[in-house]
């Protein structure tokens, strides 16, 4: 969506891009003596929006993530749990973009993703939910 992170320290406040927020697991561009202070989303307008996750119980952690906005022929999807950080699922907008459908942008929504198998879901698992929460997300918000 474009945010800001806003984070303060010793040495006043400093911005960062989203995308370069999370550097690995566990790991942000916070120096040891910054706090992050503030997230600034910009106003959208008429979009959609809607986050959905799969988890086996209420309070786990999420196996697969998928946050989603859509104005129109824009888009935007964030994955989360697909790779060692969120990762924007830029195919699945640039199929929204050109008239593909909900359920055929959806099907772009682990291209390019590097999930690990762990004793909650396999590879193959994390992309097959990665697909199908795209696919209820995208129609969540485009209602």
């Amino acid at each position: 969506m474009g945010a800001t992170y806003v984070a303060q320290g010793p040495n006043g406040t400093r911005e960062i891009a989203a995308s370069d927020f999370f550097q690995g697991f566990l790991t942000t561009s916070l120096a040891a003596d910054e706090l992050l202070t503030e997230i600034r989303v910009p106003k959208m307008g008429g979009a959609g929006w809607s986050f959905q996750k799969f988890n086996r119980r209420a309070q786990d952690w999420a196996i697969v993530g998928v946050a989603a906005w859509r104005n129109g022929t824009e888009s935007g999807v964030g994955l989360v749990n697909m790779g060692s950080v969120p990762i924007l699922a830029t195919g699945v907008s640039a199929a929204i973009s050109s008239g593909a459908s909900v359920e055929d942008a959806a099907a772009e929504a682990a291209t390019g993703t590097d999930p690990t198998a762990d004793l909650s879901a396999s590879i193959e698992y994390r992309q097959h939910l990665a697909r199908i929460l795209t696919k209820r997300a995208l129609t969540e918000a485009t209602s």
